[in-house]
């Protein structure tokens, strides 16, 4: 497309836009071939069957959430992964990983036996009593597909990790939801 004979001005003037999740995926390693789906968000409408932009984030020690995005768009490679949570009632560690998938996964078949191996844990997400907002610069080029995986840590006791909210693409008055957002700035 010859996107680099574009002319630029110089320095470049940084430019930023939010992208959220294009797929927001639970997998259970005590059930590793179970495959969840969203029957229960969909709704019907004249045009069809449409699922909601909001999605089901569910963290156990044996559940796991998979996000995934797409770089979309050109000459802006550089990528920040946000991850806003609202306080919660007790202390919880999660961990979040890099998932090693170039292309977009199939979430119709995806389970913890097909899912992604991990690559990289990008980080220890301590939940507690004040609002976290993490954050990690990544670089991306466009159309590159970057999935990462939101658990429970390692070091959280068993049975003391079951944190679940909704993914919104809305943003609502503060502690009400948690946003995942990847801006490209």
């Amino acid at each position: 497309m010859r996107f680099d004979d574009i002319a630029r001005t110089s320095p470049s003037i940084p430019r930023e836009f939010t992208n959220f999740p294009m797929s927001v995926s639970l997998v259970d390693h005590s059930a590793p071939s179970h495959v969840f789906n969203d029957y229960l968000a969909m709704r019907t409408t004249r045009a069809g069957t449409i699922s909601p932009n909001d999605r089901k984030v569910h963290v156990t020690q044996t559940v796991s959430t998979i996000f995934q995005f797409r770089a979309i768009d050109w000459g802006m490679e550089n990528c920040e992964l946000h991850v806003a949570i609202p306080p919660v009632d007790r202390p919880t560690t999660l961990a979040l990983y890099r998932l090693n998938a170039t292309v977009p996964l199939d979430i119709s078949t995806l389970s913890f036996n097909v899912r992604p191996p991990r690559v990289a844990k990008l980080s220890n997400i301590v939940l507690g009593q004040d609002s976290l907002d993490w954050h990690r610069k990544l670089s991306c080029a466009m159309d590159d597909v970057l999935v990462f995986e939101l658990a429970c840590s390692e070091d959280e006791v068993s049975g003391s990790c079951d944190i679940e909210w909704w993914q919104a693409r809305e943003e609502t008055a503060p502690g009400e939801c948690f946003t995942t957002l990847y801006e490209i700035r």
